[in-house]
């Protein structure tokens, strides 16, 4: 449809967040996997601190969802987020499953326990994620862009990338397994920004959020890059102006 207000918005987004895929910080992983460097250990500290951060969804999701009941959309919005709030789910537990059936830990109890799976207000992830939970304030269509058509866009990029080249057969299906539901929610965005995001402003403040969420995931990401590859991780937070105009 040709019609549809947010059209140009959306491509913009998914054009500015396809660019910055392809250079995030777990390059260097992709790069130690194809090196032969990605053993049993870079493989438990990766899927140890990607379900740390799953965990975090229901967090964010939990206050998006509350916004959403208070906004004037159709049901097909929220059952689609119902959806998305499912799929994050399950890619939390396809997480612990694969702890558990690696051997990495012994019981859920020891996996939370473990420092790869304990969640630390001070580190990256927690940033991340408290960046997203401070979006609840925001309109609907303006979250869904910054985490859909941003964040989750670099996601499907890395992991597309590091599957092809992972020796372990059994963490390739664990990243491939996900590309269905990630390319879902990149659709899911584009298809609330196309159809409920008309006005300057609200364009002004998807750009803003969708920037937001690529910084604040990419930090993310270069605290798991370090984690993975045994390097020490530095947090440098900067804040993001935000100029709208209607």
């Amino acid at each position: 449809m040709t019609d549809l207000p947010g059209k140009d918005l959306a491509q913009e987004l998914l054009q500015k967040s396809r660019e910055a895929s392809s250079h995030t910080p777990m390059e260097a992983v992709i790069e130690a996997a194809k090196q032969g460097k990605f053993a049993e250990e870079e493989g438990f500290r990766l899927i140890g601190w990607l379900w740390t951060l799953e965990r975090l969804f229901y967090y964010v999701y939990g206050g998006w969802g509350q916004g959403l009941e208070v906004n004037d959309f159709p049901p097909a919005v929220k059952y689609l987020f119902a959806r998305q709030i499912m799929d994050e789910s399950t890619q939390e537990m396809l997480y612990l499953d694969t702890l558990l059936r690696k051997r990495w830990v012994k019981t859920q109890r020891q996996a939370f326990q473990h420092p790869y799976g304990q969640f630390v207000t001070d580190s990256a992830l927690a940033y991340y994620a408290f960046s997203l939970r401070n979006l609840a304030t925001y309109p609907h269509s303006v979250r869904i862009a910054a985490l859909n058509l941003g964040a989750k866009v670099l996601e499907l990029g890395w992991m597309e990338r590091l599957a092809e080249v992972l020796p372990d057969k059994e963490l390739q299906g664990v990243f491939t397994s996900q590309f269905v539901e990630n390319r879902s929610h990149i659709n899911m965005g584009r298809r609330i920004v196309e159809e409920f995001v008309g006005k300057p402003f609200e364009a002004d403040l998807c750009r803003w959020a969708c920037g937001i969420a690529r910084r604040d995931y990419g930090m993310f990401l270069q605290e798991l890059s370090d984690l993975v590859l045994g390097r020490q991780t530095v947090i440098e937070a900067q804040a993001a102006p935000l100029r709208v105009s209607d």
